[in-house]
């Protein structure tokens, strides 16, 4: 699957982008505009993970997405053991690749989402004075042997510094499905923020 470019990317995004076949995942750009990548599992169940992607920076974590996986209520025999892997705590993008699936993402919503205002300085999500990051939800679909499957459906909120509701535009474009279920998933996302 290919995917528009954002126009205003970096030229480290752009050169590896040239040499890439799969498009970027949202690791690659975290690491490519900030250095370096890792991620923390904040909550993993049956049904939902809640994780932080984050950048490193004078040895202090710097929240770029938090991320909000639902799973399908049936694990698939076919991918048992990537979603063990995932549950696990490794990257979903990469554990499927690895593997030999590939990977195709639905957009269902781009916007914006509020974060609770009665969170101190010191426990907002991305710094001080950020209450309306961008947020992406999509469902992640993988396809091996001729089978294809709906792994997930994902939320992703993006520190203002990495990913703005005009950059996900320019990535992804503008015309995408908005449904009952995306209403359903923006506030399971939203109580999940405000448990962090």
């Amino acid at each position: 699957m290919l995917v528009s470019r954002s126009q205003n990317t970096n030229q480290g995004e752009n050169a590896v982008a040239e040499n890439q076949v799969r498009p970027l995942r949202n690791s690659d750009r975290i690491k490519i505009k900030f250095g370096s990548y890792d991620i923390d599992i904040i909550e993993n169940d049956a049904n939902i993970r809640v994780s932080k992607l984050y950048s490193t920076h004078h040895g202090q974590k710097v929240n770029r997405t938090i991320a909000v996986v639902s799973y399908p209520d049936v694990i698939e025999a076919a991918f048992e053991n990537e979603h063990q892997a995932i549950v696990d705590g490794q990257s979903i993008g990469e554990v499927f690749e690895h593997n030999g699936w590939m990977i195709q993402k639905h957009h269902q919503y781009l916007g914006e989402i509020e974060l609770p205002s009665e969170c101190s300085d010191s426990h907002r999500l991305f710094g001080p004075g950020t209450q309306r990051p961008a947020i992406h939800i999509y469902s992640l679909d993988v396809s091996k042997n001729h089978s294809n499957f709906t792994y997930a459906v994902i939320a992703e909120v993006h520190h203002p510094e990495f990913l703005q509701l005009q950059d996900l535009e320019s990535i992804y474009g503008q015309g995408h499905e908005d449904t009952g279920d995306v209403y359903d998933f923006l506030q399971i996302v939203s109580t999940k923020i405000q448990g962090l």
